[in-house]
């Protein structure tokens, strides 16, 4: 037998000096139930908790229960010292000029909770160190902010804003956004005028001449990692001069947006991603010889080039060529007057598979298989530098000889930037 050399509470011993059976299991559940559970602590937070619960009937409650919720949210906050947290059960809030304006504050959002005033900034984060964390949506008025994070070191998470001016417009330094959603701003998805922001998997969508991603004169090192940017006709990313030491990890722009800039290119960007194959729809309406398929920024490279009929061409005579269009003057980039597109079936291939010397390649599979080839030129294709007139609008554009009163082609066109400011789009 061994004798403990010191007495344990709550183990018993027998006759024998043995333990007296499930004495110590029993003492070891005490113990784990004094501290948790399993042996493990139980994460409590320190600060006060409050309730908002847009469902009661007013504001009269203490709040310091969900059963006492406040009815409001600014009167949620209005409860709250530095360190404590609110909860925001579900529902819509219409409430005006809310602003959580106490440091070291956070809201916890149940998935549900929608934030649609009628007028001003939806909501401001004015207090330092405040954090946000749930789904919810902001729905902000018309040409209005949605979210505004005026404080330093804010963490803001899983928010949606939908429409308004500007969607998040972050001015404090330090501040963390992770998971965030803009769609169809009248102005900027994101607006950053921070130092040492820091964007992680953000997205925004737009459909006019907007702005995805703005950062401001003076707004340095901060970073945007796997942020997704589509339909913004400006810019999809836009890093304004005397703004330096961003990185952009992983980053995407494409489906209608404008190019990306960075006026003083005193940033990184790596992986960045953008739409290198794009397409445009050339639909024949009678009168037009010309149409215009794609726009030309600066010096771009144009590596394949081709179309295929989606809508039949009808019966009439016409030879196709592409050319550079400016107001100033062409140059072809495909043989002139080209091949002849009379009647080519739904599937044709129209394909410049060689230099400017000579004509589109026609596969035309009208009861047979087709071959598009060109006898002298084998892949790589022929690729072609192209530079915008300095002085007037550049398309990539079709030329007929004869109008065409129906059928489209399908163009797609393959590309990548050869000056800081090369981009091609659909015109």
């Amino acid at each position: 037998m061994v004798t403990p050399i010191w007495p344990i509470e709550g183990i018993a011993l027998d006759s024998t000096g043995d333990l007296v059976a499930d004495s110590l299991g029993d003492r070891i559940l005490e113990i784990q139930s004094a501290v948790g559970g399993e042996g493990s602590h139980v994460p409590l937070f320190i600060g006060d908790i409050f309730y908002v619960d847009g469902t009661q009937a007013d504001d009269t409650g203490a709040g310091t229960s969900p059963e006492t919720a406040k009815k409001t949210i600014g009167a949620g906050i209005g409860l709250l010292s530095v360190g404590d947290a609110l909860t925001i059960k579900a529902g819509t809030y219409t409430e005006v000029g809310l602003d959580l304006n106490v440091n070291a504050c956070e809201m916890w959002f149940e998935i549900g909770v929608v934030i649609d005033p009628a007028s001003g900034t939806a909501l401001t984060i004015s207090g330092d160190f405040c954090r946000l964390i749930g789904e919810h949506k902001i729905t902000p008025a018309a040409l209005a902010t949605g979210l505004l994070v005026s404080g330093d070191e804010c963490v803001i998470e899983n928010i949606k804003v939908l429409q308004g001016g500007i969607g998040i417009q972050v001015t404090g330094s330090g501040v963390i956004i992770n998971e965030a959603a803009v769609g169809f701003p009248t102005s900027i998805a994101y607006d950053l005028q921070g130092i040492q922001g820091r964007l992680y998997r953000c997205k925004t969508v737009g459909n006019a001449a907007t702005t995805g991603y703005q950062i401001s004169n003076g707004a340095d090192t901060g970073v945007l990692e796997q942020c997704t940017s589509t339909g913004h006709q400006t810019s999809g990313f836009y890093i304004d001069t005397g703004s330096q030491d961003w990185t952009l990890l992983n980053c995407s722009s494409g489906a209608g947006d404008g190019r990306w800039v960075d006026t003083d290119a005193s940033n990184v960007w790596s992986n960045f991603t953008y739409a290198s194959e794009v397409v445009k729809v050339t639909t024949f309406a009678g009168i037009p010889t010309t149409y215009n398929i794609f726009k030309i920024t600066g010096a771009v490279r144009v590596s394949d080039i081709h179309g295929h009929v989606e809508t039949v061409i009808p019966g009439v005579a016409s030879t196709v060529y592409l050319q550079l269009f400016s107001a100033n003057g062409t140059v072809d980039i495909t043989d002139a007057p080209g091949v002849d597109i009379d009647a080519a079936a739904v599937g044709a291939l129209l394909v410049r598979n060689g230099p400017s010397t000579d004509a589109l390649d026609l596969a035309n599979p009208d009861s047979t298989p087709a071959v598009a080839e060109n006898a002298n030129w084998r892949d790589p294709k022929t690729a072609i530098d192209v530079v915008k007139d300095d002085s007037a609008d550049t398309y990539i554009r079709l030329v007929m000889s004869a109008a065409q009163a129906s059928g489209a082609i399908h163009w797609h066109c393959h590309w990548k930037p050869l000056s800081d400011d090369g981009f091609l789009e659909a015109a």
